[in-house]
């Protein structure tokens, strides 16, 4: 039974992060404005399942790779 060590190199993770959420208010600040707002309107639910729904797409991702 062979374990497979993972190392993480946590600063190029938080930088991939902030370059892919920095995108769209650098590209189309906008259409990111616009889309603010609109998500500043949803309630606390809506707001809370999208979220759940992005980290768990995360994580399968992670144990799929």
């Amino acid at each position: 039974d062979r374990e497979t060590v993972v190392q993480i190199d946590w600063i190029l993770v938080i930088a991939m992060v902030l370059i892919v959420e920095g995108m769209m208010p650098l590209l189309f600040p906008k259409i990111w404005q616009g889309y603010i707002k609109k998500l500043a309107s949803e309630p606390v639910s809506t707001i809370r399942q999208v979220g759940l729904i992005l980290f768990v797409i995360g994580i399968v991702m992670l144990l799929l790779r």
